[in-house]
């Protein structure tokens, strides 16, 4: 499941002093809400997301999720997924685990990778979920933002094949563009 698009459109305007282009964004309003509070740490943008989040999601799954999980971030002092996926749990009144799936290596972030076999590659034994956690349970697993889909792949994986989880459901709050 995915909330929106992140971004309606994006046009380079010009170039700054150095040379890097500068770009006229336009998000979509869950989009706008995540960008704020991933890099504005907007906490009012946090709580709307929330609210949307768990409207949407609501009676579709509350009632057969038995843990939720954020995505271990490519960066250890990220910290938007697991504030994203607790605040879902509160809000759902479901268990919460930011334990059950941790990173077991070190790993480039993946958002200027666009070769989806490399991708691949580099998400390639880099997570681990714990059994004791997850065994016999139906999880929400929860990413702030889906591009090709490696990242939620090999952690969907991870908490089948190694958790033995029962069932896994994905939530992304928003999905990328991708040009190729």
């Amino acid at each position: 499941m995915v909330l929106d698009w992140h971004t309606i459109s994006s046009q380079m305007i010009d170039s700054n002093e150095f040379g890097h282009p500068i770009f006229e964004t336009i998000r979509s309003e869950i989009g706008e809400l995540l960008y704020q509070f991933k890099y504005r740490n907007d906490q009012n943008a946090l709580k709307n997301i929330l609210n949307v989040t768990i409207e949407y999601l609501g009676d579709k799954i509350a009632d057969k999720i038995d843990l939720i999980i954020p995505v271990p971030p490519s960066s250890h002092g990220r910290t938007v997924t697991k504030q994203i996926a607790q605040g879902l749990a509160n809000g759902l009144r479901v268990e919460f685990s930011g334990t059950a799936l941790t990173k077991c290596k070190n790993t480039q972030e993946l958002k200027s990778v666009t070769d989806p076999e490399i991708r691949k590659e580099i998400l390639d034994n880099a997570l681990k979920a714990n059994k004791v956690e997850v065994d016999g349970k139906s999880v929400l697993l929860v990413d702030d933002l889906y591009r090709s889909g490696a990242t939620l792949t090999a952690a969907a994986q991870a908490i089948t094949n190694q958790g033995g989880a029962k069932t896994v459901y994905v939530l992304a709050i928003t999905r990328t563009r991708v040009h190729r």
